[in-house]
């Protein structure tokens, strides 16, 4: 009984890991802006204290806009796309309790179980901005949970993951 007890543990442990290795994303634009007219963009302002990550960004980014018809200019663009990067740690409390036994005299044994984690958690926020209005057109954002043994092919793969589902939907349809 024991042993099932703790199979049954381990198996809500790894599907809890398993949940928060998603990828979360959130998009929001101007209903007004004309996406359609939008040919060209180039990145602006872009300092973060990872020049490896970021690296991997403008290349996922050019990946996907090249896919939706975008073209990275040298001059002026139509877009500029301005990237905000932000990590925390959030804290994960998780507890057992084996929770079984027979009403007040009973005296078998149970057991509690909790561990504290801080997770950290990534969020890459990419703007489009209009050059001519000067005014942000679409935001998106995506957030997923950091592991930082992550080898560097991981990490390429989770970035463009993140920018291929911001970017499913593009141009916004109005």
């Amino acid at each position: 009984m024991r042993k099932q007890i703790l199979l049954a543990f381990a198996a809500a442990t790894v599907l809890a890991g398993a949940g928060c290795s998603s990828i979360t994303t959130n998009v929001d634009f101007d209903a007004g802006a004309h996406f359609a007219r939008y040919r060209t963009y180039a990145f602006k302002d872009v300092h973060d204290r990872d020049a490896f990550q970021m690296k991997r960004v403008h290349a996922a980014i050019d990946r996907t806009l090249a896919a939706k018809g975008l073209s990275r200019a040298e001059g002026t663009p139509d877009l500029w796309v301005v990237l905000h990067t932000r990590t925390r740690n959030e804290r994960r409390v998780t507890t057992y309790n084996s929770g079984w036994g027979w009403g007040w005299g009973w005296r078998g044994g149970y057991w509690n179980a909790a561990r504290v984690e801080d997770i950290p958690v990534g969020t890459l926020v990419v703007d489009l901005v209009d050059t001519n209005a000067k005014e942000l057109v679409w935001r998106g954002s995506a957030t997923r949970v950091i592991d930082r043994d992550e080898t560097p092919q991981e990490r390429t793969g989770y970035v463009q993951e993140a920018v291929d589902k911001l970017f499913a939907d593009f141009p916004p349809k109005r």
